[in-house]
């Protein structure tokens, strides 16, 4: 009688789905602790890093009335921050956990977004040449399996002239084992994935810098500013759990050697008109 055999390996995405659907309640509680979702309507900073909040104004003004969507939305900061300022906001994620979560607390902060569940690499839901404006922002490039399927419904649901905005962890960011004191290679920075975690059953991707943006300029995009930048505040490496943290040792690279590379890369991309 042969071996029984191990259960297939599911799509990434439905892997990583499922994923963040069973740890929703548990990742909401997280942020609860710092309170930040409360805070983005009216402190709409909050919302980005790496200088995307100033791309946005850089390049939309203004952002009352235009349409936003913002595409593996996650914990909505950016979805809450864009309505805060009277965007018409969409929030898209592929976690229907996560879009309940983001729905209660759109309504406790009295915001009226358009929350919908899908992947990023089909956005079938949404209209042709809507919005004035896609955003994704930290942690959605790690999740996702074809970058070119997401680049083209991006760039079909823009309008004309419309830009597509992200912020992410900068991919020098990548090849380290976690840990603050020192730099080990985990890693070679071209061992992309998908890399699986064999505790949570997720798929990440580590992708280079030539491999975002490259299929950009493939699928239609100008590339109109590109941003790298060190951590705001010592916060950023004070782990998952965004715990307030007070060393400030942490932003000096001689002490912390991985705060002397880029922890921040934002990019700016119009659709021509």
């Amino acid at each position: 009688m042969p071996p029984p055999s191990d259960p297939p390996i599911r799509h990434p995405h439905e892997s990583n789905r499922r994923h963040w659907d069973a740890t929703a309640g548990s990742w909401a509680e997280k942020r609860e602790r710092d309170g930040l979702w409360r805070r983005c309507p009216v402190e709409p900073e909050l919302g980005f890093a790496g200088g995307a909040f100033d791309l946005v104004g850089s390049f939309i003004g203004d952002v009352k009335g235009k349409k936003a969507c913002v595409i593996g939305c996650g914990d909505n900061y950016a979805g809450f921050a864009l309505a805060g300022m009277e965007a018409d906001v969409t929030s898209v994620d592929i976690s229907e956990r996560q879009l309940e979560t983001a729905s209660q607390r759109a309504k406790q902060l009295g915001l009226a977004i358009n929350f919908v569940q899908a992947d990023a690499m089909d956005l079938s839901s949404l209209g042709d040449r809507k919005y004035d404006l896609v955003c994704s922002t930290n942690g959605f490039f790690v999740w996702i399996a074809d970058l070119r399927a997401v680049y083209g419904e991006v760039f079909r649901i823009l309008k004309p002239g419309g830009y597509y905005i992200f912020y992410d962890v900068h991919p020098f960011q990548r090849p380290w084992k976690d840990g603050n004191r020192s730099i080990e290679v985990e890693k070679t920075y071209w061992q992309t994935g998908p890399l699986r975690d064999e505790k949570d059953g997720t798929f990440e991707f580590n992708w280079t810098l030539g491999d975002i943006l490259n299929p950009l300029t493939d699928a239609g995009f100008v590339l109109r500013r590109v941003l790298e930048r060190p951590a705001g505040d010592e916060n950023y490496w004070g782990g998952s759990s965004f715990q307030s943290c007070n060393d400030k040792r942490l932003l000096d690279w001689k002490e912390n050697p991985r705060a002397a590379l880029p922890v921040w890369f934002s990019a700016a991309l119009q659709k021509p008109v």
